[in-house]
């Protein structure tokens, strides 16, 4: 799909009429970039499962399921999801990857670099130059913007004669405003409409997300998320609690940590990812004072220095009820399969923020594996995108002259609302 205003081209070869794999191209006599460059999950799982793995980076661009974006050497990635950050290691020696922080990106790759599956072709290969994205960025500014994946960037470009808001994926409201803003002010000095405001920036095209557009079903508000936790601790004051969330996810599991603070229990982490990142975000926002972690067998052999003090399996089967244990999805089978009977009556908050066409998750083996293992389940999902109901605040903010919705399987739909709010849909080819 391809837009033109004046002499830049905005090209969306991933992204339209489809959720996740981003991958959009603008160009002008005198620059080309790049604004994210995704897996698409869509396709991904019509080829690939548990026991048909990808051969090579080769064969995912056969198949569509990953761009040529070795054909460029600037790229912009707005968030680390995988569907925008995509598989780095094609990507030719010399090419500029601005990423939105290099510290957390460092953290992030970390795994990927040892994965023994294709998951290790998402590492950029050495050659490749990781740069912040908040740094001299030709004609790139990015606007802070709040998501399921921190930190993460709408990215505005300015050609001198055209102007381009690419969203990446936003939120404008989430629990942890609600529950701590001094917390959520140290996260996100500004919004995305007040940073826009403040800058006085004016756009001609913006490519605005609309995931929530085409949910199968709708994600749960803040507020009720919040009485939704309330109401799990409550009724399950005695039992032992275990969060999934995603390590990426700083301000999903600062809320969850505040929650369990406030309910004068001790968080613990078990698995290695969250370990780590549970322990990089604290030691940069402080958001709890006192954590411990179980430590499984893949990170007893790392000799890294540990942020958490060790606590006994055995001390935590002994008094279920003054701890939550928090870890990724993967985990919690093997943890119910550890604490055997002990697992039984406890309860497992599973949070999620992205659609499935976003992750390529499946979710039904793990409900059998918890029905099995005597686990009471609660599946929440708050959303890390804006409701349909948001959409007039944010373009009575912007003022765009025209917009295309992208990352949405309800491209028309999204566009009559454009329309009805007094906007004004592009023209593409």
């Amino acid at each position: 799909m391809m837009f033109k205003h004046k002499d830049t081209l905005i090209e969306i070869k991933q992204g339209f009429n489809e959720i996740g794999g981003n991958f959009i191209i603008i160009k002008n006599k005198d620059n080309n970039v790049v604004f994210d460059q995704g897996i698409r999950f869509s396709r991904f799982k019509k080829f690939y499962n548990a026991t048909i793995q990808p051969s090579s980076v080769t064969e995912m661009k056969k198949l569509k399921i990953i761009p040529p974006s070795d054909e460029y050497s600037k790229i912009f990635i707005s968030h680390l999801h995988l569907d925008h950050l995509g598989v780095l290691h094609s990507l030719n020696l010399g090419t500029t990857l601005y990423v939105p922080d290099t510290e957390v990106f460092e953290k992030f790759i970390g795994p990927y670099k040892e994965s023994n599956n294709w998951t290790a072709y998402i590492s950029p290969p050495i050659g490749v130059k990781v740069v912040d994205v908040k740094g001299n960025n030709d004609n790139v500014t990015p606007l802070s913007v709040e998501h399921s994946a921190y930190p993460a960037y709408a990215l505005y470009y300015d050609s001198g004669d055209t102007r381009i808001l690419y969203s990446g994926d936003l939120r404008i409201s989430s629990p942890l405003r609600l529950l701590d803003p001094q917390l959520h002010e140290r996260l996100h000095h500004k919004t995305i409409l007040e940073e826009y405001d403040e800058k006085g920036l004016d756009t001609d095209v913006l490519l605005l997300e609309g995931t929530n557009f085409s949910s199968a079903s709708s994600p749960i508000q803040p507020h009720y998320f919040l009485e939704q936790i309330d109401n799990i601790f409550d009724s399950h004051e005695n039992s032992l609690i275990i969060v999934s969330v995603d390590p990426i996810d700083l301000e999903g599991l600062a809320t969850l940590l505040l929650k369990t603070k406030i309910r004068n229990r001790i968080p613990i982490f078990l698995g290695r990812r969250i370990i780590e990142m549970a322990s990089f975000w604290n030691s940069k926002f402080q958001i709890v004072d006192k954590a411990y972690q179980i430590v499984d067998k893949a990170y007893q052999f790392r000799s890294e220095p540990i942020e958490f003090d060790i606590i006994d399996k055995e001390e935590v089967v002994k008094s279920p009820k003054d701890y939550v244990i928090f870890t990724a999805k993967g985990n919690l089978i093997n943890l119910g399969r550890d604490l055997g009977d002990a697992s039984k009556g406890s309860v497992i908050i599973s949070t999620s923020t992205e659609s499935k066409n976003e992750t390529g998750e499946d979710e039904s083996v793990e409900d059998n594996w918890y029905r099995m293992l005597g686990f009471i389940t609660y599946r929440l999902r708050l959303s890390g995108h804006y409701y349909p109901y948001e959409l007039k605040r944010i373009l009575d903010t912007v003022k765009p002259k025209e917009v295309i919705p992208i990352h949405t399987e309800a491209t028309d739909v999204m566009c009559d609302y454009v329309n009805k709010l007094g906007y004004k849909c592009a023209n593409t080819a």
